[in-house]
């Protein structure tokens, strides 16, 4: 449990592995009533290209080859679209030729047996506090593990639960998997006011002197998490500490109740400015030191200002509230 997971937390933030066969020696017994179990681990091909789409994770897996000294069964990576609201890691395993109880390592059992896709699941405990991860034992040295990281607990349970049935189908002797409905984007096609915009345009310098400790040039980016999103960051100038970076951010093709962190979430205050009217939230995405505002341009475009401050909670949305009146005049429309 512990070897599975650094590799976990290593391989999500650092490494990218190509391919997903991994070829695995020795032999297994099945149990009586199921299916052989493979000699080799094709980990990544437990899951088809359309179940991992459905299922809102990106193609293709990244494979992470077994290592007994370690304890570390062959396992397979997936990260869920950027569009995912909350973002998570999939890490399906196929141990063929490992102890399951020395694995475990005296990790305790969370959860009754649940009869999934043909095997009997039991979800262990975890030192990630937020990892969600069902086993099934195999043979007697072959075990499968479907397990979800998602920030929460109860989140992450829910995602794993709806991938092991599919997962379980491609296991020898497993059922059919049911029929899952395709994920699409929360996005639409881009358009309206903001397609053309310039987000750094979104202040003018005089306006960016009146915000105290950001600094007075700000620098354009397009986002990786949001499609077709632009952004505009101007640093923060008092160090790691105090005011952060102040952000504005245009969505051509983001609703503004799709930014993530905001995403099911409702302000917790609404600010009007000349009848337009921003929805504040503060602790944005779980993040106490983060306050974001939205404001809709049309049905499928929006607005997004973030900013926030560490080390005093009264703060946090103090430069989002003063920056919204400056952003506003300068929207485009």
């Amino acid at each position: 449990m512990r070897i599975k997971w650094q590799v976990v937390a290593v391989t999500t933030a650092m490494i990218v592995v190509t391919g997903c066969t991994v070829t695995v020696g020795g032999s297994a017994s099945p149990v009586p009533g199921q299916g052989p179990v493979a000699k080799a681990a094709d980990v990544c091909s437990l899951l088809s290209r359309d179940q991992v789409d459905a299922l809102g994770y990106q193609n293709p897996g990244r494979a992470v080859k077994e290592n007994k000294q370690r304890l570390q069964p062959p396992m397979c990576l997936w990260s869920s679209k950027d569009d995912a609201d909350p973002s998570a890691v999939l890490d399906v395993g196929l141990a063929t030729d490992m102890n399951f109880d020395e694995y475990l390592s005296g990790a305790v059992a969370k959860s009754s047996p649940q009869r999934i896709g043909g095997f009997s699941w039991t979800q262990y405990g975890s030192i990630l506090p937020d990892d969600c991860t069902y086993y099934t034992v195999l043979g007697t040295k072959s075990f499968a593990y479907v397990g979800v990281s998602a920030g929460k607990l109860e989140k992450s349970c829910e995602l794993a639960k709806a991938v092991i049935p599919q997962a379980a189908a491609n296991l020898p002797g497993g059922t059919p998997a049911p029929p899952i409905t395709p994920s699409r984007t929360a996005n639409p096609e881009p358009g309206g006011p903001l397609l053309s915009a310039d987000p750094c345009t979104m202040l003018k310098p005089d306006q960016v002197a009146q915000l105290k400790g950001i600094s007075p040039e700000g620098k354009k980016d397009s986002s990786s998490t949001v499609p077709n999103a632009t952004f505009c960051l101007w640093d923060d100038t008092d160090g790691d500490d105090g005011q952060k970076a102040f952000e504005v951010w245009l969505g051509p093709s983001t609703p503004a109740g799709e930014w993530p962190g905001a995403k099911g979430v409702p302000p917790t205050e609404t600010v009007d400015v000349g009848g337009k009217k921003w929805g504040v939230f503060p602790n944005m995405g779980g993040l106490r030191v983060t306050c974001g505002a939205t404001l809709a341009i049309t049905e499928t475009s929006s607005v997004q200002v973030v900013s926030g401050f560490i080390g005093d909670d009264t703060k946090t949305c103090d430069l989002v509230k003063q920056g919204l009146p400056l952003v506003t005049a300068n929207l485009p429309g």
